[in-house]
């Protein structure tokens, strides 16, 4: 079972290059979306209207690589 779901970690291309942990040189992730606000938007309470990040984990150490279209 993985990390963050039932889904197992997977070897990942971005921009036709293998994503490859910057920290343990690891070639599989877990994927999830992360919200991204601002202070502002937290105060007034619309992080909702925040833009989303896709997030690879890596599945060795951890590590989580952050990438925004």
């Amino acid at each position: 079972m993985g990390l963050f779901s039932a889904e197992e970690p997977k070897p990942y291309q971005i921009d036709d290059k293998q994503l490859i942990c910057m920290f343990c040189k690891n070639e599989t992730f877990y994927v999830r979306k992360e919200q991204l606000h601002s202070p502002t938007q937290t105060f007034f309470n619309v992080e909702w209207m925040g833009s989303t990040a896709t997030c690879f984990v890596c599945s060795s150490c951890s590590y989580v690589h952050w990438f925004m279209r």
